[in-house]
């Protein structure tokens, strides 16, 4: 191929994929996109005691990444915190003032999840719903006296940016496997020493993760096929049909390793199905002279 028929193909793969992203969306698709993001973060600011902090000795702290500048804060500033963004998350939900609703929880999220470890970071526990959040914070949700089956870009181009947050981050993951381990991350006996080193913080006693790692392959099948899911997010995401394939890989992946290594990625699992079940009712976009069809 030339190079100006080489320029060519790529201007007209980045006009599709711009005319996929921009095109308009259901109000419906993001309405519900938007209030089971609200949902998941919630759920994670009601699920945990977050007052714990207060009780961290201040050596502990190192006071450096996003939220190491906070000063250390009292039980009773944090609860504070938390209850605001609770409200805040339900009002975003109930659809009441759902804009600013959803922006003050989200703020409350991240202050907490940057607090909870001592370098001021956001938790990797919940760093997906903190990133696919963000996008909402500069779309409006349809407000109560929009029809569900108004179509606009302003309700397209958001749900189908949480579709692309979500597809890059885990992308990213498996990708940085790769950088720092090679493909031995995932036929190597890896995953063998994770379980034998994390088997203490299974659930289900050592003995389960264990019993796991002794297996022959079995450890190299499930490293395979984490990195696999991770690397081919991005296309799974895209097409329409193999989104709910991809929602039901990540929930038994993000299973297993709370299963076998005790760690909980359940914002994870919620935050995949949050963005990715709502576009199934959403009839197909076709964009272009040709009539191209994709899963956007």
């Amino acid at each position: 191929m030339t190079a100006p028929a080489a320029r060519l193909g790529r201007g007209r793969w980045r006009d599709r994929i711009d005319a996929a992203l921009v095109a308009p969306g259901e109000a419906r698709t993001a309405r519900w996109v938007h209030a089971g993001v609200a949902a998941v973060v919630g759920l994670r600011l009601a699920a945990r005691d977050w007052t714990v902090l207060a009780d961290r000795a201040p050596a502990l702290r190192t006071h450096t990444n996003l939220l190491g500048w906070v000063p250390d804060l009292p039980a009773a500033v944090l609860v504070v915190v938390q209850v605001v963004g609770v409200l805040a998350a339900v009002a975003a939900i109930a659809r009441w003032r759902p804009r600013l609703a959803f922006g003050v929880a989200w703020a409350c999220y991240l202050v907490l999840c940057g607090l909870w470890t001592s370098s001021g970071k956001v938790m990797h526990n919940d760093v997906l719903t903190v990133w696919v959040g963000m996008v909402w914070l500069f779309a409006g949700p349809p407000g109560r006296d929009v029809p569900p089956g108004e179509r606009s870009v302003r309700w397209g181009w958001p749900p189908r940016a949480s579709l692309a947050v979500l597809g890059c981050v885990y992308f990213l993951t498996g990708f940085q496997k790769l950088v720092h381990s090679g493909p031995r991350w995932a036929y190597s006996d890896n995953m063998a020493w994770v379980l034998l080193e994390g088997a203490h913080t299974s659930p289900f006693g050592p003995e389960f993760p264990q019993a796991i790692a002794h297996l022959p392959v079995v450890p190299q099948l499930l490293a395979t096929g984490a990195l696999l899911l991770e690397l081919s997010a991005p296309l799974l995401l895209w097409h329409r049909w193999s989104r709910p394939l991809f929602a039901l890989a990540v929930a038994g992946m993000h299973t297993s390793i709370w299963a076998c290594l005790g760690l909980d990625y359940s914002a994870w699992v919620l935050t995949a199905a949050a963005v990715t079940l709502p576009h199934l009712r959403s009839p197909r976009v076709v964009s272009g002279r040709s009539g191209w069809r994709r899963g956007w």
